[in-house]
């Protein structure tokens, strides 16, 4: 019977080789070094290996030179001694009284030599080796002196020369007389920082085991944990501390970063910690120094004397020590902070602010100015922009003002931030705050900062506010002119749209305030507040109606500059989210004949496709001309990324995307883009099979959402795919009514195109007809691709036509809808006579979309043809009894703990099973392998 072993994770091939080390069939002594860094998990490692030698029958003896001497002897000749009984040996009962002679009596170990003791004691451990395979473990081999160093190798080297195995630890950078050892060693194994797979493994078992890991849980702590991310013990206390904070939820099955943008913190009782604090309150100074300031020149080091307040020859001797002790980094001159999770932590003990450390490095430069001395300005403005607005004053903000302008071209992003910082320390009545305010959103917009924007306008306008209130009177804007007041009605606008966008809804009160102070005519302020509230809404439809009587309330634009944000681009926006394709043509004419500058027009096709899912980010880039989207952040890009990767079929990162933005609590929870969000992961998890996790992001949504064709859609897909196809369509059909007339119109083309397959299915001709006459006609008054594509494909179906179908295939193809490529093979699967083609095309799609359900209904689809199913390209080894065992496991509902038991494994080793047979039968899931097995495309043993 095979004995029941303690399983691994992570460290299969170093207990391999330790294993093999013990079990060497010629009993030969072997001297193992394991190295590693401090929380590598070397102890763990020898005490689960120890514990599976044990039940092999092999003796193992540990002793730890953490413990001073003679102690650290003493415990292991009480080892040695408890196992005379077991032997009857007299030479061994001799050895061990002579040893215990040589021990010094407790009040008197001052003078104590421990190589004699050491010699009786590798006699005593010669005696125990013989007849029986031993162990020798000696831990932390580099905490001992140098006189207990060399002792510890005299006796690793006897007993390795009687047959015994020595197994010693230490850390990977340590340096000492214990290198002796090192170097006699018969080999160095290191432990290197646990893979992705491992770490996704552990932080499952950590939480409970109840849920996988999402991969941006596994990004955030990569990045804030850097050279420690993999290491086991960093990685344990870093989860619970977040799990102490609530910083860890499961969503969507999932185990999720809740707040996914705010800093991680190491624990408080973590070595780097611990090492920074030994240092005193002067080497913590120095150390959050340098973690606010990202890096720092070794040249430096007087300007950190005195930022830190530091004495200058303290500050080199500690930053000396932080190096050595691995908080800090240098290389090549720069210093850094390793771990961005230990500044975290600094920060949290709230010695100092971070803005105060910029405000100190500011005083620092502008006296050395004042002095005569040389100062990088581009330097000292990103120190004014960190240290914010209570420093520097006056002086500060020409100096901002100075950089911001002179870099507008060179480096738009720190232009950006130099206007940002200048906005917020001028006074309202200050004639330069409309100029800078024009820079700063001109800045933002391009770089898609929607969130930050909505914030700064929000705290600079109400201010501008109540300035215009008290200084203003029934004809006059106060201290700004008529071109500023028509850029405050563009601000105005540009408030309203990055509102709109991150899903804000408490400024509508303040921007139509700012209306009724710069608008050209009276009564305009009412009309654009039932424009607002339409538009949070969802009712892009009222809001389209409510814009037509207010595009003459606006001025005209400016002949000398172009507007930050024309108020024809808010038409051309809500056309293009909703209007008839007459409405939206008549607006791009407007729009280009308010722009002389020549700049092209947006991609027509794009825009309305952004239009017909609600996508604000899209249809803003494509509106604004933006072509840099690093960095961007917030809801409706969020939904943005979600609606690109449902269409390119990389659902993983789209289902990541939308439990990130789940678990971030800083958006507003009522915006329409997470709904949508929402919708879209439903649609997705309904479509790979995973109907209660549909069901699940079905119900964050409310009842009354505008977008009802688009949450029609995602339920009947679930009713049919649930086996419901004739209730999901009379179902569909009502929902298709009482949203036809109200609300948005976003998804009704996919909705219908979905009950026109549903109804071809159910042999239902006179209904399918009807329905494609309703999308026929949305198709003639909307005139997007995504519509034609859905007329096209519906057409085929009903009239039986591969013409059509093979067209709306073709189109859905070009604008990267995989979704409706994989729907158009499948019909036409069912129409031609010969759809070999067609059906491997969609099966590989739907496999590619990870849908065990898609590749279910296609499966059905060739054998219904007499078709085979595709294979892989190449020969393929067949499957070894213990694959297929696994297999039938899996396919029972075995997790991975259950089957390690049953096959006599580790669960590592299990996992490494199941990797290599996803890679070699291209499944992506559990659910997927055992999909594949009952399909019979898994090759026999």
């Amino acid at each position: 019977m095979v004995r029941e072993r303690t399983p691994f994770l992570g460290r299969d091939e170093q207990w391999a080789r330790l294993n093999s080390t013990v079990h060497a069939s010629d009993g030969a002594g072997a001297l193992l070094v394991v190295r590693g860094p401090n929380g590598s998990g070397k102890s763990a490692l020898l005490d689960v290996a120890a514990r599976n030698w044990i039940r092999d029958d092999v003796r193992v003896l540990s002793v730890s030179a953490a413990v001073p001497a003679p102690r650290m002897f003493d415990a292991l000749l009480e080892t040695v001694r408890g196992r005379v009984d077991d032997h009857h040996d007299p030479e061994l009962l001799e050895t061990v009284a002579a040893a215990a002679r040589l021990r010094p009596p407790r009040t008197d170990i001052g003078d104590f030599t421990p190589l004699p003791l050491v010699h009786e004691l590798t006699r005593a451990l010669t005696r125990l080796t013989r007849g029986k395979r031993t162990v020798l473990v000696i831990e932390d081999v580099d905490h001992g002196d140098r006189e207990s160093a060399f002792a510890l190798s005299a006796l690793a080297q006897g007993f390795r020369a009687t047959g015994g195995v020595v197994l010693a630890t230490l850390r990977s950078s340590s340096r000492g007389s214990h290198e002796q050892l090192v170097d006699l060693a018969d080999a160095v194994l290191d432990l290197p920082p646990l893979s992705d797979e491992d770490v996704a493994a552990l932080l499952t078992r950590w939480t409970g085991g109840q849920a996988a890991v999402d991969p941006s849980t596994i990004e955030a702590l990569r990045t804030t944990l850097g050279p420690l991310f993999g290491n086991p013990a960093t990685m344990r206390s870093v989860v619970r501390a977040l799990r102490r904070e609530d910083r860890l939820t499961v969503i969507d099955e999932h185990l999720c970063l809740r707040s996914p943008r705010e800093p991680i913190a190491l624990p408080e009782d973590h070595e780097l910690l611990r090492l920074v604090h030994e240092c005193g309150p002067e080497g913590g100074r120095i150390a959050w120094s340098v973690a606010v300031l990202g890096e720092l020149d070794v040249n430096d080091l007087p300007m950190l004397a005195e930022v830190a307040d530091v004495e200058l020859h303290a500050c080199g001797r500690l930053l000396d020590r932080l190096v050595r002790d691995e908080v800090l980094h240098e290389d090549h001159g720069r210093l850094r902070l390793q771990v961005p999770a230990l500044g975290t932590a600094l920060g949290r003990e709230g010695t100092r602010s971070w803005r105060a450390v910029h405000g100190a490095l500011v005083r620092h430069m502008l006296d050395r100015r004042e002095r005569g001395g040389v100062v990088d300005h581009s330097a000292l403005a990103h120190h004014l922009v960190e240290a914010g607005p209570d420093f520097g004053g006056e002086h500060a903000l020409e100096i901002l003002l100075h950089e911001a302008n002179s870099t507008v071209e060179t480096d738009p992003e720190g232009a950006a931030e130099r206007y940002r910082a200048a906005v917020h320390r001028m006074r309202a009545s200050d004639s330069r705050l409309p100029g800078s305010l024009e820079a700063m959103t001109r800045l933002q917009l391009s770089r898609g900062h929607f969130r930050e924007l909505a914030d700064d306008l929000g705290t600079v306008l109400p201010a501008l506010l109540e300035a215009l209130h008290h200084e203003g009177d029934s004809t006059k804007t106060g201290p700004y002119g008529h071109d500023d007041e028509l850029l405050l009605t563009e601000l105005a606008v540009c408030w309203f749209l990055v509102q709109l966008h991150e899903g804000h809804t408490v400024g509508i009160h303040d921007s139509t305030r700012l209306f009724d102070l710069v608008s050209t005519r009276d009564g305009s302020s009412e009309q654009m507040r039932g424009l607002f509230s339409a538009l949070f809404r969802g009712r892009v439809r009222e809001a389209v109606s409510t814009l037509d009587t207010l595009v003459e309330t606006f001025p005209a634009e400016r002949e000398t500059a172009r507007p930050v944000i024309a108020f024809e681009e808010v038409v051309l926006l809500l056309q293009a989210l909703e209007g008839e394709h007459e409405q939206f043509l008549r607006a791009l004419w407007r729009w280009q004949r308010r722009h002389p500058s020549g700049r092209e027009a947006p991609d027509i096709e794009r825009l309305r496709d952004a239009g017909s899912m609600l996508d604000h980010a899209t249809a803003l880039e494509l509106i604004l001309g933006h072509r840099n989207g690093g960095g961007r952040r917030g809801s409706a890009h969020a939904y943005q990324r979600v609606l690109r990767a449902y269409h390119a079929g990389e659902w993983d990162e789209a289902l990541s995307v939308a439990r990130s933005l789940e678990a971030d609590r800083s958006h507003p929870r009522g915006s329409l883009a997470l709904h949508l969000t929402r919708v879209m992961a439903a649609e997705i998890c309904a479509a790979r099979g995973h109907f209660r996790r549909a069901e699940n992001w079905l119900a964050r949504v409310p009842r009354r959402f505008a977008c009802g064709h688009l949450l029609a859609w995602v339920h009947c897909g679930l009713r049919h795919r649930r086996g419901h196809t004739a209730e999901a369509v009379a179902e569909g059909w009502r929902e298709y009514l009482h949203h036809r007339d109200r609300g948005s119109t976003a998804g009704l083309e996919r909705l219908l195109e979905r009950l026109i397959d549903y109804s071809v299915r159910l042999g239902d001709q006179e209904g399918a007809e009807r329905l494609l006459e309703q999308l026929e006609a949305f198709e003639t008054r909307a005139r997007t691709a995504s519509a034609r594509e859905a007329a096209l494909l519906a057409r085929g179906m009903v009239e039986a036509d591969p013409a059509p179908l093979r067209e709306g295939i073709e189109s859905a193809k070009r604008r990267g809808d995989n979704h409706r490529v994989a729907r158009g093979c499948a019909a036409m699967g069912r129409l031609l006579d010969e759809p070999r083609s067609w059906l491997h095309e969609g099966y590989d799609l739907v496999k590619q979309f990870g849908s065990s359900y898609g590749r279910g209904v296609f499966s059905e689809l060739m054998r219904s043809r007499g078709i085979a199913l595709t294979r892989s390209r190449g020969p393929r080894e067949p499957l070894s009894n213990t694959e297929n065992r696994i297999i039938e496991l899996v396919s029972d509902g075995y997790t991975n703990r259950q089957i390690a038991v049953a096959v006599q494994a580790s669960e590592k080793t299990v996992e490494s099973h199941l990797t290599k047979l996803f890679t070699r039968t291209g499944c992506r899931s559990r659910v997927e392998l055992a999909t594949a097995r009952l399909e019979g495309r898994l090759m026999p043993a």
